[in-house]
C-alpha cells in the first residue's frame, strides 16, 4: 500500500476524499434534501447552532428547511438508511452515505446524513437509497430538520452543512 494511502486510511474520510483529489479524481456530489426549487430557506428559529431551550440546553446541530407539507424530503446521495436515535426530533431517518460527499469540490465532505421532524416515512434501516430518491413527506409544520455529520475518531461529529458546501437562505442573508 502506498505511503498516500496510509495517510488517508489514517484520516477517515477526509483523507480518503484529499488523495482521491490528489490523483485527479472527482468528489462525489450531493443534491437537495427537499422537493423545492431554487436555494433553500431556512425557517427563522432553524439557524445552525442557535441556542435551544431543551431540555437540555443545547445549539441547534442542523439546520430547519422550509418547505410545503406533503412535498418529498429526498436521498442527497447514494447510501443505506440505518438505525437512528430520535433524540430531540420527531420521525428521524439516518442516511449513510456510500461515498463521504459534498455540495461542492471545496466543501468538507460528510458521509452521514440525518433529516428529522418528518412526516410520512418511505424508507426503513436497511433499506438503500440513491440520489433523488423520495424518503418521506415534510409533515403539517413545513419544515425539516436537516443535519450533516462526518465521523471522525473520536466518533460522529454534526457541522454546519454550509462546511459542505451546501448553500441555504436564511431570513437574514445568502449563506454561499
Amino acid at each position: 500500500m502506498s505511503r498516500q494511502a496510509l495517510i488517508a486510511l489514517a484520516i477517515g474520510s477526509v483523507g480518503a476524499v484529499w488523495l482521491l483529489r490528489r490523483r485527479g479524481a472527482r468528489v462525489a456530489l450531493l443534491g437537495s434534501p427537499i422537493e423545492v426549487s431554487g436555494t433553500p430557506t431556512v425557517t427563522p428559529h432553524g439557524q445552525y447552532g442557535a441556542p435551544r431551550a431543551g431540555p437540555p440546553r443545547h445549539a441547534h446541530q442542523g439546520i430547519d428547511l422550509a418547505a410545503p407539507a406533503g412535498s418529498q424530503v429526498l436521498a442527497v446521495g447514494d447510501g443505506v438508511i440505518v438505525p437512528a436515535h430520535p433524540g430531540l426530533g420527531k420521525i428521524v431517518r439516518k442516511l449513510r452515505l456510500d461515498v463521504p460527499a459534498a455540495w461542492d469540490a471545496s466543501g468538507q465532505p460528510v458521509d452521514t446524513i440525518v433529516y428529522a421532524d418528518l412526516g410520512t416515512p418511505f424508507v426503513r434501516p436497511g433499506d438503500h437509497v440513491r440520489k433523488g430518491d423520495p424518503i418521506a413527506l415534510v409533515a403539517e409544520g413545513g419544515f425539516v430538520h436537516f443535519a450533516v455529520k462526518e465521523t471522525r475518531q473520536s466518533g460522529e461529529a454534526f457541522l454546519d452543512p454550509h462546511a459542505a458546501g451546501f448553500a441555504y437562505r436564511s431570513s437574514q442573508r445568502l449563506v454561499v
